[in-house]
């Protein structure tokens, strides 16, 4: 039985999707924004797109696309 492989958010490659696992040390009320979105554990998150230079960039979660800055995606924690 292999084990998905667990990553954060920021590492997904364009058009890749995985599924929420952790949202590690977001400020609280970030952290409410984004539950309040459906950034739930085990939802579905999709990357649509990356800026030219990296940052932000932009997730589709529970029918709602936003753009999020790369910093708060590195505090995400995926399953591929």
């Amino acid at each position: 039985m292999s084990k998905e492989a667990t990553m954060i958010l920021s590492e997904l490659k364009v058009g890749e999707v995985g599924k929420i696992i952790n949202l590690n040390d977001i400020e609280p009320v970030m952290r409410k924004k984004l539950l309040n979105l459906g950034f739930l554990p085990k939802a579905k998150i999709e990357l649509l797109r990356v800026a030219p230079m990296g940052d932000p960039i932009a997730i589709r979660c529970a029918n709602s696309s936003i753009a999020l800055r790369k910093s708060i995606a590195q505090k995400i924690i995926v399953e591929r």
